[in-house]
């Protein structure tokens, strides 16, 4: 056999894009580190960013180009400046920041970091016990700037069409963290009061996005553990989302208390990312059912439609319907059940 006459019949580009990734993303969250979006939201040249972010000017020259090249920023006659994509979602003073969203990517190479030992059965916590967790105000900021790529608008756009959402008086959103998706339930139905339930450090969070939008006087809070205090009487809605990823012997207690909250004829309804049927897709629910499980334990679990379907139904939900909000980035569905008035 020749050297010449040995040729790939495919190439090798997929694997390329997958081992270079991480440059792209050091990049972007050092970039982020030194607020350089911020400071480009107006063209300049290397050397005055060198002078204003404190950097060696000729490292700072190949780290703007390098930013030019990820198509973060442009350069014209010397001087640089933010491309739209940038501006959007990497400015800070931006409604759709996605600083706090990136910061997280990064902590969860952490997570990522343990894969050959996790192979090996080498995890954190194997006690079968959900992990203790801390939820700080960066997660919370992340989970916001998540919703607001497009997850929220559409989730909204489509619940609010249903004849339950139209005729509904009280909603809680349980576990709903920033309380975005409250505010906007609110802010769409001018006749519907909302809770947000949460952990009480949570919600000082979430107190803060509500004076944001102006909202005092529709949208409320309540500090707890969903999992073991009590949520409330008399919701015509409970709405949750991405909250509700445990293990079954865990959520059927939990939909049963939701079932025991609700006004007869009330409505549950899950906004969550979901598995097909065999667990192999979409790509971005497999990549995060196995992260999860990087975190040790047995508590997670990513649903399938029909096992989230088959849950409600356990707990006594009838006219059960998946309604599709997913994107790219957000492979997500809204089941929607009723209890029987």
């Amino acid at each position: 056999m020749r050297v010449m006459d040995t040729i790939p019949e495919i190439g090798s580009e997929p694997l390329d894009r997958m081992t270079k990734g991480c440059e792209a993303s050091n990049i972007l969250r050092t970039a982020i580190d030194f607020d350089l979006f911020d400071l480009l939201e107006e063209s300049k040249t290397a050397e005055q960013v060198s002078s204003e972010t404190g950097t060696v000017a000729s490292f700072t020259e190949k780290f703007l180009n390098a930013l030019c090249t990820i198509d973060l920023l442009s350069k014209r006659d010397g001087k640089y400046a933010n491309t739209k994509l940038a501006s959007t979602f990497l400015v800070k003073k931006s409604p759709f920041y996605q600083g706090n969203m990136i910061r997280l990517f990064k902590n969860s190479s952490l997570n990522w970091s343990r894969l050959g030992s996790a192979m090996k059965g080498d995890l954190p916590d194997e006690t079968g016990e959900r992990p203790e967790r801390v939820f700080d105000s960066g997660f919370i900021l992340a989970m916001a700037e998540g919703s607001m790529r497009g997850s929220l608008h559409q989730t909204v756009k489509e619940v609010s069409a249903l004849p339950e959402f139209k005729r509904a008086r009280t909603l809680l959103d349980l576990g709903g963290g920033h309380g975005l998706y409250a505010i906007a339930f609110a802010e769409t139905n001018p006749e519907l009061d909302a809770t947000v339930f949460d952990l009480p450090p949570v919600t000082e969070v979430t107190q803060e996005f509500i004076g944001r939008y102006g909202m005092d006087e529709r949208v409320s809070v309540i500090g707890g553990d969903f999992a073991m205090d009590e949520i409330g009487q008399g919701y015509d809605i409970v709405f949750a989302s991405d909250v509700f990823y445990r293990k079954p012997d865990a959520l059927s207690g939990i939909f049963e208390k939701i079932h025991g909250a609700l006004n007869d004829g009330g409505s549950i309804m899950l906004k969550h990312w979901v598995l097909n049927d065999d667990r192999t897709a979409p790509p971005t629910s497999v990549l995060f059912d196995l992260m999860l499980s990087l975190r040790g334990g047995n508590w997670h679990h990513i649903y399938t439609e029909v096992e989230y379907i088959e849950l409600l139904k356990g707990a006594r939900f009838s006219d059960i319907r998946v309604l599709d909000v997913s994107s790219q980035v957000s492979p997500s569905v809204v089941i929607v059940g009723n209890k029987e008035a």
